[in-house]
């Protein structure tokens, strides 16, 4: 399996935070959120993993090359990052995950992570451990917004919409920011992705619009209940706060 994590956007609503930083820089606990991410995901044994940058690229890369030097972290440039969403950049990712450099390769799943999602480290593993191939973490308790993006399902747990037009009576819960997709379905998700790009909508987009495609294709993609682990999108200074007081939970660490 390999990792991606995008990272290129320019988070406008941290201003002034990340005037000078990129986000996934800023820190919870004394630690950037990017490094506990790749801590994260090289913990559940994921050791392949390409980094999406975009918004103080250099930042990132000095950053990460500093704290990571002996792993295998690529970088992959989104160029258009003031002008693109997040389904654009994930699309930049394709070659890293597709081996389009090597097509002997054999195949391999992808790990999707948004690289301002603060998580503890007991997630990845229980969602990785999971029988589903394709799936989704999904926050089911607690209360739910129009901010969130949110799932619908079925009674197999299986994802029917996603997206923040979901409507809150139907809402099974919140998508966090991490996804699992088995070999097959990223292939198909990056051609949806392309597909959607060149058509012209893709380029501004939210990824779940994607994933939706796939879902309405026939492709499964289980909703995971992974509310006993504490985590939380960073999107605003108020979020930032709220992950402080997180990760001073007791419960961060002893999750399992």
């Amino acid at each position: 399996m390999k990792a991606v994590i995008l990272a290129a956007g320019t988070a406008s609503r941290m201003r002034p935070l990340s005037d000078n930083l990129p986000k996934c820089l800023l820190s919870v606990g004394g630690k950037p959120i990017l490094e506990r991410v790749i801590e994260n995901v090289i913990a559940a044994g994921v050791v392949q993993i390409g980094l999406v940058i975009g918004y103080r690229a250099d930042a990132i890369r000095s950053f990460v090359k500093g704290r990571f030097p002996f792993h295998r972290i690529r970088f992959i440039v989104n160029p258009k990052y003031e002008s693109t969403n997040n389904a654009f950049s994930l699309l930049m990712a394709h070659e890293f995950v597709l081996n389009k450099m090597h097509p002997a390769s054999l195949p391999e799943g992808l790990l999707l992570i948004d690289a301002d999602v603060l998580f503890s480290a007991g997630l990845l593993p229980h969602l990785l451990a999971q029988e589903a191939e394709s799936k989704i973490a999904v926050r089911v308790t607690g209360n739910h917004d129009e901010e969130e993006v949110r799932v619908k399902v079925n009674e197999r747990n299986n994802i029917r919409s996603i997206g923040k037009t979901v409507p809150l009576a139907e809402t099974f819960g919140e998508s966090i920011g991490i996804e699992v997709f088995s070999p097959s379905n990223a292939s198909r998700l990056f051609e949806i992705l392309e597909h959607r790009v060149r058509a012209g909508t893709g380029r501004t987009e939210y990824y779940e619009a994607s994933f939706q495609e796939l879902i309405d294709t026939g492709k499964v993609l289980q909703a995971i209940d992974i509310s006993r682990f504490p985590s939380i999108e960073i999107d605003t200074p108020g979020d930032l706060l709220a992950a402080e007081s997180i990760i001073a939970s007791p419960a961060f660490d002893t999750a399992t």
